[in-house]
């Protein structure tokens, strides 16, 4: 154990913390459709290369959509497992693994089964990935927008000036 070796460990554990932190405050501040708005929008240069910038976005949507139900049937499964005398928190290593297991299998199957439900929803509504896309509300940008842009530039810059300046920084910050 190491001075250096503490010192990356801790600026490991503070990029992760302020990466959760940061998707958290995302999540909860922003509707799953705006977001998916803002990702089309930002996406949108790349459809001269004919990416399927809205097929990207209407996928991450429908993740985001299902996160919280498929922890609730996480949460559904491991309480009908428990009841059947899986544990999931004492044993040896492989009755865990087994209990885990047997948590998965019926995740998945349930998930497959949610994702087949709305593809069919989704068909039989017409809905066509390659049609053109209309919206109830457009985004359009306010002053308040410029200036987190240019702090966030000015911010960026400023890590990057220091990487070039001090190259003890880079190696910290990048391994």
């Amino acid at each position: 154990v190491f001075e250096g070796g503490l010192i990356r460990a801790g600026f490991i554990v503070l990029r992760i913390i302020n990466l959760v932190m940061l998707s958290s405050l995302l999540t909860f501040t922003t509707a799953p459709m705006e977001m998916k708005n803002a990702l089309e929008s930002l996406m949108k240069p790349l459809k001269v290369i004919h990416f399927p910038v809205g097929e990207i976005a209407m996928m991450i949507s429908l993740v985001l959509r299902f996160i919280p139900t498929l922890l609730d049937e996480t949460n559904r499964i491991m309480k009908a497992q428990e009841s059947r005398g899986a544990d999931f928190k004492h044993g040896s290593i492989f009755r865990r693994f087994g209990a885990i297991i047997s948590l998965i299998i019926p995740l998945f199957v349930s998930a497959i089964e949610r994702s087949e439900q709305l593809a069919n929803a989704m068909e039989a509504r017409g809905y066509d990935p390659r049609a053109k896309r209309t919206r109830y509300k457009v985004l359009k940008g306010h002053p308040c927008d410029i200036v987190a842009l240019v702090v966030s530039l000015l911010i960026f810059g400023g890590i990057v000036t220091l990487l070039v300046i001090d190259h003890n920084v880079s190696q910290i910050l990048f391994f």
